[in-house]
């Protein structure tokens, strides 16, 4: 009967001093450029909180320790996290719940993982994980036509710092090009650029004129955008291809200058020959 006794104790004392993760809260998404972030791990310890309350974030991980709050010392960050966390924000005024949460200032892609609260006690633990992307829509994004020859066009569409890795498609009446060429780097710091080409013909377009639509997917971010140009068949090449033309006349006018100048200067040594 003691033993009954004893167990009943346990299980009563071990509800009183559980540790149970309400709700963590992470963005999902996350744009580059944003001044900050908050991860939140809001917990419960129970009636009587348990000893040896430890408040722990991984990256990525169990082995990715980021930051850790031992009530009441001051919270450590370690690792990705150091140097990119508000040390004097607090969510909570209450004492084993102050330093629950850390403050991101500007995330930077790298950061884009899962991210992982563990909150312990001598007796019980829990923990929850989700996940945050930041991502980059790009500095620049430009949809430009070149003619060089008279019956064919290319268009050609860039976007550039780029993050995560992107899809970039021209669209012909609502549909994907086939012929169109798509070139892709990723410079050291991890972000894309994106280039996307196609060629038309004059005969390929059965109308006046024809719209076509270059669109910017991040697929894992659920982000896209857009940019048209409008063709008209028929047009002279454009102003570069022109240039290119006029090379050959203007150095044609240069060599009538030079012989022009010789035919003077033969003339004028004539002159001063019958003279004398």
């Amino acid at each position: 009967m003691n033993y009954s006794i004893h167990f009943v104790f346990l299980i009563v004392c071990s509800k009183c001093i559980a540790v149970n993760i309400n709700r963590i809260v992470v963005p999902a998404l996350v744009e580059l450029g944003t001044e900050s972030v908050i991860l939140d791990c809001d917990y419960n310890t129970g009636e009587v909180p348990g000893p040896g309350l430890v408040i722990k974030w991984f990256f990525n991980g169990s082995t990715g320790l980021v930051y850790q709050w031992i009530p009441p010392l001051q919270p450590q960050v370690i690792g990705l996290l150091k140097g990119k966390v508000d040390m004097s924000f607090k969510i909570s005024d209450e004492p084993l719940q102050a330093y629950r949460a850390i403050r991101i200032i500007n995330p930077g892609t790298h950061l884009s993982g899962n991210y992982t609260c563990v909150v312990s006690t001598f007796i019980a633990e829990d923990s929850q994980t989700r996940s945050m992307l930041v991502y980059s829509p790009g500095k620049s994004f430009h949809f430009d036509q070149e003619k060089k020859y008279v019956f064919l066009v290319t268009l050609k569409c860039v976007a550039e710092y780029l993050y995560p890795r992107p899809v970039l498609t021209i669209l012909s009446k609502g549909k994907p090009l086939e012929r169109a060429i798509t070139d892709m780097r990723m410079d050291s710091w991890g972000m894309y650029t994106v280039e996307t080409t196609a060629l038309i013909h004059d005969d390929d377009v059965t109308s006046p004129w024809e719209e076509f639509v270059c669109v910017l997917n991040l697929p894992l971010a659920n982000y896209t955008t857009n940019r048209t140009t409008v063709y008209y068949p028929g047009l002279m090449p454009t102003h570069s291809a022109s240039i290119e033309v006029k090379k050959p006349m203007e150095h044609q006018a240069n060599s009538s200058t030079l012989r022009l100048e010789c035919t003077l200067l033969v003339t004028l040594f004539l002159s001063i020959y019958f003279t004398l």
